[in-house]
């Protein structure tokens, strides 16, 4: 099964569902992660998405658009088609439409017009960490048991050092707490959860 992971930024994939790029990976489905735009110190932050990805399995797409262009426009429903003409997916992950940074939004809103034929299942991961605040409330209505896949999640976040030094050791303690609070809710030990934009599964 091919699964295409649109993330914003570097480190977006990871932290917002590693542990489900990790399952994917491991149950021998092929995972696409899609970095749109890479905002400062490109270099390094490619270099980390690569090692990240390599830890989780999965192929990396760094399309590198200018971050001061990321719209919610027909140039980049234009760009996120042919990634999935290349790509064909039957599942898809994209950020939150109600995350309170504009990239996220953009990149929400271009994914849901770019699978507009309905062949594949569409899911929303949480917003960012860390974030502004938002009026709207994420609804989890899908959750993903990580519980032996959180190890390589964190491994996978912490591949992405520039941050890990930009946010300090809290961000990565808020990472997993988060996956206890969603395992929790499911009752086990972590999870991750998803808001479902249409689910479409063959009989």
């Amino acid at each position: 099964m091919n699964v295409i992971v649109f993330s914003p930024h570097p480190d977006d994939a990871e932290v917002l569902m590693g542990g489900t790029i990790a399952r994917y990976t491991q149950k021998g489905h092929d995972v696409l992660i899609v970095l749109v735009t890479i905002p400062n110190q490109k270099e390094t932050r490619i270099a980390e998405s690569k090692m990240s990805a390599e830890m989780l399995d999965a192929r990396l797409l760094v399309l590198d658009l200018d971050c001061n262009e990321i719209q919610f426009n027909r140039r980049l429903v234009g760009i996120f088609d042919r990634v999935m003409n290349d790509f064909p997916p039957e599942v898809i992950y994209t950020s939150w439409f109600h995350d309170s940074h504009q990239d996220h939004i953009a990149v929400a809103l271009a994914t849901i017009a770019a699978s507009r034929k309905n062949n594949c299942s569409l899911y929303m991961y949480e917003q960012a960490l860390p974030s502004g605040m938002t009026p709207d409330t994420f609804r989890a209505q899908a959750f993903v048991d990580i519980s032996n896949t959180i190890e390589t999640k964190i491994e996978s976040v912490l591949a992405h050092n520039s941050q890990v030094q930009n946010f300090s050791e809290q961000w990565v303690q808020g990472i997993r707490g988060r996956a206890i609070y969603r395992g929790f809710q499911i009752n086990v030990e972590y999870a991750e959860a998803f808001e479902v934009v249409k689910e479409i599964k063959g009989i």
